[in-house]
C-alpha cells in the first residue's frame, strides 16, 4: 500500500513529466508537411521528392538507404524521386520520422537509458514486425512499412523520460532491475505514468496517423485496442520477439510473455512462428546498417 507521503510524491513526479512535455518542441515542418503528404489520396511521388529535397541531410539519408542492403533492391538509386517511388510512401515516412526523432533526442549527456540499446531494440522490433507482415501477406492486408515505422517509434515514450525526467526515471529503472519487473510497472510505480500513456500524449502533440498512435498505447496491451488490432498485436509480438533474442536496455532486462491472444488474432502457428524466429536472426545485423545511415 502506497503511503500518503508516497503517494505526494508520485504525483509530483508525475506533475513535472506532464509538465515537462509541454516544452518539447514539434516535429520539424518538413516532417508534419510530408505526414500530410503520405497521408493524402491525392499526394503524389513528386509532392514527396520536392519536399524532401529541400533538406539535403534528409536527401542524403533517402539515397543511402535506397541503395543500401537493407532494402536489397536491386538497381543503383541516384535520386530522390526514384526513391520515393521504388521505397513508397510508409518507407519514406519509416526514414524521416526515425531521423527526426533521433535528433531531436540526440542529448542529454547524462542517460538514464543506454541510447544505442533503445534504438538497437526500436529497429530490431521494426523489422521483425516487417517480417510478420511479409510473411503473412497473402492472409491480411497490412503494410509492412507500416509496421516497421510503428515498430521504430512503438517505445518513444522511454526518451520523453530520459529527456524530461532524467532523475525520477534512472529510479524507474533501477525499480525494474532490482525487482525483475517489466519497465512500464516500474515507470507507473515509480512515476506514475508509463511510456504507453506519454505516447498517446506525444502522438496528440505531434499529430500522428492512428496507426501509430494505437501502436505507441497499446503496444503491451494489445487486448485493449478497439482499432487496428492487427497491426497492434504485430507490434507486440514483434516488441517481445526483439527482447527474447536479445535487443533489450540492459542484459537481464524483465522480458514479458505475449499476450495470450497474439497469435489465436494473427493466426501464427508453432511452425510460423519458428520460421519467424529464423528470418528475424538471419537479418537481425542489418539493423545497424539503418541505425548508421538515419543517425
Amino acid at each position: 500500500m502506497i503511503k500518503s507521503s508516497e503517494s505526494e510524491d508520485l504525483r509530483g513526479r508525475y506533475q513535472r513529466v506532464i509538465e515537462n512535455i509541454d516544452n518539447l518542441p514539434s516535429l520539424p515542418a518538413i516532417v508534419t508537411k510530408l505526414l500530410q503528404i503520405v497521408n493524402s489520396a491525392d499526394s503524389s511521388a513528386d509532392d514527396a521528392a520536392v519536399l524532401i529535397q529541400k533538406d539535403p541531410a534528409l536527401t542524403s539519408k533517402m539515397i543511402r538507404l535506397a541503395n543500401s542492403a537493407f532494402y536489397g533492391i536491386p538497381r543503383s538509386i541516384s535520386s530522390v524521386n526514384s526513391a520515393v517511388v521504388i521505397l513508397g510512401f510508409n518507407t519514406i515516412r519509416s526514414l524521416v520520422l526515425s531521423a527526426s526523432v533521433m535528433k531531436m533526442f540526440s542529448g542529454p549527456k547524462y542517460q538514464a537509458i543506454n541510447k544505442e540499446r533503445f534504438w538497437k531494440h526500436s529497429v530490431v522490433c521494426a523489422m521483425c514486425a516487417r517480417i510478420i507482415v511479409r510473411y503473412f501477406m497473402n492472409i491480411r492486408m497490412m503494410d509492412p512499412e507500416s509496421a516497421f515505422c510503428a515498430g521504430i517509434l512503438h517505445d518513444i515514450g522511454k526518451l520523453i523520460f530520459n529527456e524530461f525526467a532524467y532523475e525520477d526515471y534512472m529510479d524507474a529503472c533501477e525499480y525494474a532491475r532490482k525487482y525483475s519487473v517489466p519497465l512500464i510497472e516500474a515507470e507507473s510505480r515509480m512515476l506514475g505514468t508509463n511510456h504507453a500513456e506519454i505516447g498517446k500524449i506525444l502522438s496528440d502533440k505531434w499529430a500522428l496517423p492512428l496507426d501509430l498512435e494505437y501502436c505507441l498505447v497499446y503496444h503491451h496491451n494489445p487486448g485493449g485496442a478497439d482499432n487496428i488490432s492487427e497491426l497492434v498485436a504485430t507490434v507486440h509480438l514483434a516488441d517481445v520477439i526483439a527482447h527474447q533474442i536479445g535487443a533489450k536496455l540492459w542484459d537481464d532486462e524483465y522480458c514479458e510473455d505475449e499476450w495470450e491472444n497474439t497469435r489465436t488474432l494473427l493466426q501464427i502457428t508453432d511452425d510460423d512462428f519458428k520460421k519467424i524466429m529464423n528470418t528475424v536472426s538471419e537479418n537481425l545485423e542489418r539493423s545497424d546498417e539503418f541505425i548508421n545511415i538515419i543517425t
